[in-house]
């Protein structure tokens, strides 16, 4: 961790002496650089994105260089000397040799306004004698937002969260309010099931009911039965 914060200030460093020097004495470098947006053709940054040049560079000097870095910054799209923010330094160190030349790819973050914006990169040539700073890009490009998705795991987790919580609050209401009614309504039909019908005895045989006949009636069905009793008896 140490190395590498050390690594980082030494290019900060270097990159900030390059642009004295470069301020004070520029060298011409007979250096061709284009850009190359692969995944983003037609220059659409997305936010949050990784986004990434192909630089190709072409040296046209019989002198060798050595690609010592590449950076570049975000500036207003109507005025480029209004830098809204410098991109990260990327340390290569690559040698592109006299008449040769080298491809590089240089990724870079967008988290900026939606919009046009200015983007210019540099490209850091170091040689024996010179310092040397070409352009590798110096466009418009158009950031936009990444739209949202239906199938997003996370927002179907979320969306599960919300209705398992739902689901337990609708629970917790049903047995609050309507709970005790449900008790009520199976605690009669056991009672009633208990209870024994009028129609038929202790035995299970069935009962007439004789309420609703007169007395002197049943008195009569009564005798009668009684004397066909006696007579089936004494027949025998």
């Amino acid at each position: 961790m140490m190395m590498t914060k050390y690594s980082s200030l030494l290019i900060l460093g270097l990159l900030f002496v390059f642009n004295l020097v470069i301020a004070q004495e520029e060298a011409q470098a007979h250096v061709d650089v284009t850009a190359e947006f692969p995944d983003n053709p037609f220059g659409l940054i997305v936010n949050g994105q990784r986004n990434k040049v192909i630089l190709d560079i072409q040296n046209k000097e019989k002198t060798p260089y050595t690609v010592f870095a590449i950076s570049g910054q975000v500036s207003k799209v109507d005025d480029f000397s209004k830098v809204v923010r410098n991109l990260t330094a990327t340390r290569y160190g690559q040698i592109l040799s006299a008449e040769s030349s080298l491809q590089l790819p240089y990724h870079f973050y967008s988290e900026y306004a939606p919009g046009e914006h200015g983007l210019t990169v540099y490209v850091d040539l170091l040689s024996e004698n010179s310092i040397a700073r070409v352009i590798g890009y110096n466009g418009t490009i158009t950031i936009t937002d990444p739209e949202g998705s239906w199938f997003d795991l996370q927002l179907i987790f979320m969306y599960f969260i919300l209705a398992a919580g739902a689901a337990g609050v609708a629970y917790v209401i049903r047995e609050a309010f309507f709970g005790d009614v449900k008790k009520v309504k199976k605690t009669k039909k056991v009672e009633e099931s208990n209870e024994r019908p009028t129609h038929r005895d202790e035995k299970g045989e069935m009962v007439l009911d004789e309420s609703w006949i007169p007395e002197h009636h049943r008195n009569l069905n009564k005798q009668q039965s009684s004397k066909t009793k006696k007579r089936a008896s004494a027949r025998k």
